[in-house]
Order: C-alpha cells, then structure tokens, then sequence
C-alpha cells in the first residue's frame, strides 16, 4: 500500500510519518511536488495533501485512493463533496489532542512579543551598534481581544492570564454552550460574537485571530474592520492567510492605524519574498511554523501512521468528515 504526501513543504511530517511507519510490512511512504500529484496520486492508497489542492478534477483519477488524512486541521482545499462521490475517505486531525493547539498558542504569543518589542527595529539596531532602542512595550495591561474560540484560543487564554492583560473574545456561536469551557469563558472579561466585533476592535490593543477560514470569515480583517480599530493596534494571525483583506492591509500600514502585524500564515504560500508587505517594518513574519514544534509534527505522524494501520485492516477513520455508504475494500 502507498502512502503519499502530496507537495514537499512541511518537510517534518513526511519524515517523522515515514518513520512511525518504516518496520510496518508492506506499507510504502512517498512524496512528490505539488507540480507532479497528477502524475502520482492514482498509485496512491492514501493521500496526505500539504498547502495543496486536492480538487475534482484531482480526486476522479485516483481510483486506487480510498482515504485523504490532513495533516492538522484545515481541510479547506480537499473537495470533499467529490471525494465522498468517488468513496474516498476524508479525515483530519484535531489539534487539541497533538501539541499543536498549545504550539500555535505560544507562537502567538512570540507575534504579540515580537510587535510590542519591535523585533525588525531590534535587529537594525543591532546591525547598527546602537544601544538602548527602540523603546518597546510591555504585554502587561494591554487588552486583548482574541478572535474564534476553538483549540487554539482555549490554550492561549490560560497562558495569557499570567501577563495580566485584559481579555476579550468573540466567536460565532453563543457562549456557555459547552459546560466544559466556563472556566475559560470566565477568564474573559468581555464576550461577543461576531457581530458585535465593530464595538469590541476598538477597545484592543492587540487582535489574535485564531478561527477557520469559511465563506463568512474570509477577508473579515478589511477596511471597516480597521477603521474600527483602536489606532495603533498589533494584529496577530495563526490562523488562515485568508482571513485579512490584504489590498486593506497593504494601504493601512503606513498609517497609524495598524501598529504592527504579526502574521504566520500569509495570503498565499509559497509567499513572494519581495512583497511590499513581507519587507515592510511593522510586519513580522513566520514561514508557517507555529505548529511545527517537535511535540505536534510527531504525535500527528503516529496519528497518521495509526490511521494507516486502520486502513491496512479494513476499517474507516477514526475521525470522518464525510459519509462512506460502501464497505471498506481490503487496503492489501
């Protein structure tokens, strides 16, 4: 049986899987570029999609390919409606239960750190032998306002807690839902969802968006919402690159409107390393890694090995995201 990693970004997770899998008979794990997935997804059992597209057109000539398995979350860029028409699983994993969750929640906190203390003027003043500047910021009596309340926010609110700033948080859903979140809704000292972000943006000092990228939330981050804004304000992204409006972003950076942006996930991926906004002083800027510790990359490859062993034996995913009618083929 193949198992293949479609597309050679996020090194890590092709490595750490093929050597959850290396003593596991009869099982092979291979990658290939974004370029040549035509060519090598109809020879595939199992098909690991990384920042790439597994479209229609993709997924009718994988007649072999019985399960597509996301290497995190986001399963925006598999067609599942064509999938579930060819019979091929889709499954992804959750983050709370890897270390990614609490990975993205400290990286976000290195963004808010970063912008506050104004990492890129840091840097030139050390190439410049000067001592004693810039002036930062101190995290501690800012508010912040954190945007989704998934996986991510629910690791971040604990961790912020100790610096003692002010939280806000808004999410689609009404609040107090779940019995089990009021501990971390309590730490909040303001709620909304999202419509009521209008009101909420102009009282933070810092926004972290951390919730999926849909229909509704795509380019939420625009001009209305900046002009909203409290001027000055640092906003942080660990999310989706889709979230911001970036031609809005573009225009508002060298006003005072936006501080600083720290942004981990960009507007497309590979990214243009001469774009005004990836060399410009407010923005700091990650290349995708804020789940990519050595805790998550390598509890998500035994997951996706073990989901694999699932396979060889005939049974679905342990997590399905569509509805397989037919009975699971043998996978040998």
């Amino acid at each position: 049986m193949q198992v293949l990693f479609c597309g050679e970004e996020l090194p890590f997770s092709y490595k750490y899987t093929s050597e959850a899998l290396q003593n596991d008979h009869g099982i092979k794990v291979v990658r290939c570029a974004q370029s040549e997935i035509k060519t090598h997804l109809p020879e595939a059992d199992v098909a690991v999609p990384l920042m790439c597209k597994l479209d229609a057109q993709l997924l009718r000539t994988a007649k072999r390919l019985k399960m597509i398995i996301q290497y995190g979350v986001g399963v925006e860029g598999i067609d599942i409606p064509e999938a579930t028409e060819q019979a091929i699983w889709v499954s992804n994993i959750p983050s709370s239960a890897t270390g990614n969750a609490l990975s993205c929640a400290e990286h976000a906190i290195y963004l808010m750190m970063a912008t506050l203390r104004q990492q890129n003027a840091m840097r030139e003043s050390i190439q410049q032998g000067r001592v004693g500047v810039p002036v930062g910021e101190t995290l501690f009596g800012k508010s912040v306002l954190i945007v989704g309340f998934g996986n991510i926010a629910k690791e971040l609110i604990p961790r912020l807690k100790p610096f003692h700033v002010n939280l806000m948080g808004v999410r689609r859903s009404p609040w107090g839902a779940n019995p089990s979140d009021s501990h971390l809704e309590a730490e909040l000292q303001q709620r909304g969802v999202f419509q009521d972000l209008p009101s909420l943006v102009g009282q933070a000092d810092l926004i972290v968006l951390t919730c999926s990228l849909t229909d509704a939330t795509r380019g939420m981050v625009d001009r209305p919402f900046l002009k909203a804004c409290k001027p000055g304000v640092r906003i942080i992204n660990v999310a989706r690159g889709g979230l911001l409006d970036y031609d809005a972003v573009n225009d508002m950076l060298d006003t005072d409107a936006i501080g600083a942006l720290g942004v981990d996930v960009q507007w497309q991926e590979p990214w243009d390393p001469q774009h005004y906004i990836t060399n410009h002083p407010k923005v700091i800027m990650t290349p995708h890694v804020a789940g990519v510790t050595e805790l998550s990359y390598r509890t998500m490859a035994q997951v996706v090995a073990n989901e694999v062993r699932r396979h060889v034996q005939g049974l679905p995913p342990t997590i399905q995201l569509n509805s397989i009618r037919q009975s699971m083929p043998d996978a040998l």
